[in-house]
């Protein structure tokens, strides 16, 4: 059976292969979604940047690997200024002098 990865995941694995310095420790792929990539895309800023998240994980079979997930970049709400209360209401002068 093949493992599918989800869309806007990826896998980083120790490089097995690694013979010098040069090479990568880690290596590993990523499937990001076309609507990710066209909504990225349509903000217009180039080049495209994507937030990553990473947990390390462990396969059934005991091997250590890097768990990723890509998404939009995080960008925070600047607060709202507060709505300003109403003005408490002035007091009614007394009325006991009103003849009516």
């Amino acid at each position: 059976m093949t493992f599918i990865p989800k869309p806007n995941t990826g896998s980083l694995w120790q490089n097995d292969k690694k013979t010098d310095d040069k090479h990568p420790d880690m290596r590993g792929e990523a499937v990001i979604s076309k609507q990710l990539m066209v909504d990225l895309i349509s903000k217009g800023e180039d080049p495209v940047k994507f937030a990553v998240a990473a947990w390390n994980r462990t396969t059934i079979n005991g091997r250590d690997y890097v768990s990723l997930t890509f998404s939009e970049p995080f960008i925070p709400q600047k607060k709202a200024d507060p709505e300003p209360t109403p003005k408490q209401q002035a007091m009614p002068e007394d009325d006991e002098d009103v003849p009516f």
